[in-house]
């Protein structure tokens, strides 16, 4: 992992007297089932208050390691948020930056697409988009003319005045259907299938519902020192062996199939290589070995520190626990998936998660917890279809038309698509400006003229003065030989005289003439085209 596959996020209060604490509670009672559902690659979801001189907003990241729907699905919860908390505003980046801008590239006004003039104008407001625009003309009004607003002062302006700075309805339309389905539904990242378990490790999935991330994560991060330190599998034994359908998210099944694993003799595992299901349960049996070999316990008393203790506090007055008498298994769930959620904005949260899953699996396998009525896991029985695994040219076309749209024309197109690309015209946001300016014609025509083979007459003279009198008489003489060979040959008259100009077709020359003229001597498709083919035409020297 990266500090590329980190997306951030952050929540600004647009009315300053709220308290942050009980905010943090409301939002986690709205989100809960929502973010628990869903499986992440690498890191959960998470917030945290943060104090500044300037106020109090919520915070958090998520690592998504190679998985980039993990950072779309923070996207529609922090919509899901915005829309629900009315006195909210998101913010959200990577590190290439504002991603919803860079989603709607093509949609958004000129000014957007530079991402220096953007930066910190992009939040999410009510479910939708909002853009603070700058100031374009003397005559145009706005709070923020230029540079990076304060978030804080920038959320409470978007919500005294949402019709300023909502983006146009193509934008919102291009981040929703780059959502899709999410939050509420996310079948789209999950494929559940049947894998032959010992008891041990569906407990451990039973009590965590992400474990199977975690799982898989320690078997693909696994290195020599781990597969000698597993080799006899002395804690995750093969015992007590049932099916079940076990949900992974898609990314991490993929690279599941892609690991091959045996299991030593000295281990007293027996794996079918043709079994998909023994395999699989030996690969998620193996991650586990492999934790509990890594891991070594640290004092931790962030479940009963007083910040701890007063989020709980909040979530009793927001009614997170429903009523549920403690102790009930009702209320230990919804205090252990409160306590994952506070955990997991703490700088070693990795750490805390295993914490979890290392101590379920030491209660199991010391005071062998019961087995639910319904058993520990779904029984087994459910394969999905894994032709999503499946990348054929066809279904890479489909995808990339369905991502980025495909052009009309198709490669039939192309010249078309030239012919429109010389015709833009770009000033320095690279898009076009009515304005043009003068150039010297003569001196583009006699660039185009030297790339096209034809000399003036100056440089004709001045090279056959210069060579004269150095002429080798033996090459003369091979030259003389070659031209009498060639006396005569059928075809000989057919072939084109090097010495004359080629025909330069006007309407051609004509748009690059006018392409070139309209970007003002600056950077543009018909200067980058002409550049390539090594020309420069200047600027002209007429004043007029």
């Amino acid at each position: 992992m990266t500090e590329e596959d980190k997306v951030e996020y952050w929540l600004y209060p647009t009315d300053p007297d709220t308290s942050g604490l009980s905010t943090l509670a409301t939002i986690w009672k709205l989100v809960e089932g929502l973010a628990n559902q869903y499986l992440w690659h690498q890191q959960i979801f998470n917030l945290r208050v943060e104090e500044s001189k300037d106020g109090w907003c919520l915070y958090g990241s998520v690592d998504y390691g190679e998985n980039v729907e993990d950072e779309w699905m923070v996207v529609s919860l922090l919509i899901h948020i915005t829309r629900s908390v009315g006195c909210l505003t998101a913010r959200v980046l990577d590190t290439d930056g504002e991603i919803l801008l860079i989603e709607a590239a093509d949609l958004v006004p000129r000014w957007a697409g530079e991402p220096a003039v953007a930066e910190g104008r992009v939040f999410i407001y009510n479910g939708e988009v909002h853009l603070i625009p700058v100031c374009k003309t003397p005559g145009d009004v706005t709070p923020f003319p230029w540079g990076t607003p304060d978030p804080w002062f920038a959320s409470r302006f978007i919500s005294e005045y949402p019709q300023f700075s909502r983006a146009d309805d193509s934008v919102q339309q291009a981040i929703v259907k780059r959502i899709g389905k999410f939050p509420t539904d996310v079948s789209s990242n999950h494929h559940t299938t049947t894998v032959l378990l010992p008891d041990l490790v569906a407990a451990v999935l039973h009590h965590n519902n992400q474990g199977v991330c975690d799982l898989i994560n320690a078997l693909k991060d696994k290195d020599h020192l781990d597969l000698r330190n597993t080799r006899t599998m002395s804690r995750v034994k093969q015992r007590k062996m049932k099916r079940y359908s076990v949900t992974f998210p898609k990314c991490l099944y993929a690279l599941l199939s892609s690991i091959k694993v045996r299991p030593y003799r000295a281990s007293g595992w027996e794996v079918q290589e043709n079994s998909k299901e023994e395999v699989l349960g030996y690969q998620l049996s193996l991650g586990l070995e492999i934790i509990l070999s890594r891991y070594r316990s640290e004092n931790d008393d962030t479940g009963s520190s007083k910040s701890w203790e007063n989020f709980k506090r909040k979530l009793m007055d927001v009614g997170y626990f429903q009523g549920e008498i403690e102790g009930s298994i009702k209320h230990k769930i919804l205090v252990r998936r409160a306590t994952e959620f506070w955990q997991s904005s703490l700088e070693d949260s990795n750490h805390s998660r295993l914490d979890q899953l290392v101590n379920t699996f030491q209660r199991c396998e010391t005071d062998g917890i019961m087995e639910p009525a319904d058993g520990w896991l779904k029984p087994g029985g459910v394969q999905e279809d894994e032709q999503w695994m499946q990348i054929t040219p066809e279904s890479l076309d489909r995808m990339l038309a369905d991502r980025f749209g495909a052009p009309p024309g198709g490669e039939e197109d192309i010249p078309g698509q030239l012919n429109t690309f010389l015709n833009k015209m770009s000033d320095m946001a690279g898009v076009g400006d009515p304005d043009s300016v003068d150039l010297d014609p003569s001196n583009l025509l006699a660039s185009m003229r030297k790339l096209l083979g034809e000399q003036e007459e100056q440089d004709l003279d001045t090279s056959d003065s210069e060579d004269e009198g150095e002429q080798d008489p033996i090459i003369m003489d091979y030259m003389n030989r070659l031209d009498e060979e060639v006396v005569g040959v059928k075809g000989r008259d057919e072939l084109p005289d090097q010495d004359k100009p080629m025909d330069i077709d006007s309407s051609v020359l004509s748009n690059l003439l006018a392409s070139y003229s309209a970007e003002l001597g600056l950077s543009g498709p018909a200067s980058s085209l002409l550049n390539t083919l090594g020309i420069n035409p200047g600027r002209s020297t007429d004043p007029s």
